[in-house]
């Protein structure tokens, strides 16, 4: 009778679907699946209502994937509230800030330049995206500014999620200027532009 019963139990367990613990953590995810699964979550459903870019909103769908710094209370009247975070995968972090007026959060950028640097390293992120469904579609590509100290260009992905609102994702890369006391490094950074 026992060994039936275990018998019953262990298929029983078999059968059962894949538990949140066999899933990848953040920890085990590489960065840029990481951003992308933010990005992914930042970007509202099409059934929200005007509230959907409200930081409370924005706050509940992204906050399971980063960890934001504790922050004081914002002035009302400030023309730019800001909230910092990061995310943190494969023992590297991405810095985030969500940015907006008032009420509403309007852009989330991602520093990324503890990654390493490759030719790869935008293909990768447009992999990630597209592995969370996102299609991400250039849609502008132009000079980076002087001061960024830089011949990348800057580019501009229209992101679209099936029922979700879309977004522009724009990539830049900043780098110390040559000849300076430090050595020269080079950071990447996306920003989401949201509500679009």
């Amino acid at each position: 009778m026992r060994r039936s019963l275990f018998i019953l139990f262990a298929a029983a367990v078999t059968a059962l679907p894949a538990s949140a613990q066999d899933q990848p953590t953040a920890e085990e995810l590489k960065p840029e699946r990481a951003m992308a699964i933010v990005i992914r979550n930042a970007l509202a459903p099409e059934s929200y209502g005007d509230w959907r870019y409200s930081w409370d909103a924005v706050s509940i769908r992204i906050s399971s994937d980063l960890h934001w710094h504790l922050a004081g209370p914002d002035d009302p009247n400030a023309d730019l509230i800001t909230r910092r975070g990061w995310i943190s995968s494969a023992g590297q972090q991405i810095a985030v800030m969500a940015s907006g007026e008032g009420e509403t959060v309007s852009a989330l950028d991602f520093e990324v330049n503890s990654w390493r640097r490759g030719a790869d390293e935008p293909a990768d992120v447009l992999a990630a995206l597209e592995a969370e469904g996102i299609t991400a579609t250039e849609v502008e590509r132009r000079d980076a500014p002087e001061f960024s100290n830089t011949d990348e260009p800057v580019i501009v992905y229209r992101l679209s999620v099936p029922k979700r609102d879309a977004g522009n994702l724009t990539r830049s890369v900043s780098c110390t200027p040559p000849g300076s006391a430090a050595a020269r490094r080079c950071g990447v950074f996306y920003s989401l532009a949201l509500g679009g």
